[in-house]
């Protein structure tokens, strides 16, 4: 009988254990993924209002301005963090030798390049659709945006406030 509840015991405080913590800010039930749909839809409701985007406007945007996500997620790689990670155990930037040095600043400056197109290849298209004030309006949101993401994950790690939106609207209009 003794064997038995301890046996129970034992099986009770390893499925305790074994049970994992939510990450803060995450809601109890939620699927993984879903903090990163919250947050897409914030930012589609926020430039949209950022840029006041007629319906017409908007129709004609999203596409675009998707697609340009697109590419550049497909040019978003960090050749420093690559870098970095192969001569890390052999003592960090200090002991690279010139060329690779040289090899990794370039690699810098390659996907700086790609990135820099993507966006000067998006702009002359919103530039077909938006006036030019809309098109600056544009990186002044992706920016604002952009900021006040990285400061409510900031707060909620540090604990002062509600951290991100649990749900419904994206959240009022962020201050300039």
């Amino acid at each position: 009988m003794i064997k038995t509840l301890i046996l129970a015991l034992a099986i009770l405080g390893s499925t305790a254990v074994a049970q994992t913590r939510p990450q803060p800010g995450s809601r109890p039930g939620a699927r993984p993924g879903q903090a990163k749909e919250r947050i897409e839809s914030a930012k589609i409701g926020f430039i949209t209002r950022e840029l006041q985007l007629t319906p017409d406007e908007a129709k004609a945007f999203w596409p675009v301005y998707n697609g340009m996500e697109v590419e550049l997620k497909r040019a978003n790689r960090d050749p420093l963090s690559e870098g970095l990670k192969t001569v890390r155990g052999e003592g960090g930037i200090d002991n690279l030798s010139d060329t690779q040095a040289r090899e990794l600043l370039a690699d810098l400056e390659k996907v700086a390049g790609e990135r820099e197109a993507i966006r000067r290849k998006y702009q002359k298209e919103f530039l077909k659709m938006l006036s030019p004030q809309k098109v600056l309006k544009l990186h002044v949101a992706e920016r604002k945006f952009k900021q006040e993401v990285m400061k409510r994950l900031s707060d909620a790690r540090n604990g002062q406030g509600p951290g991100p939106r649990t749900g419904g609207r994206p959240g009022p209009p962020m201050e300039e």
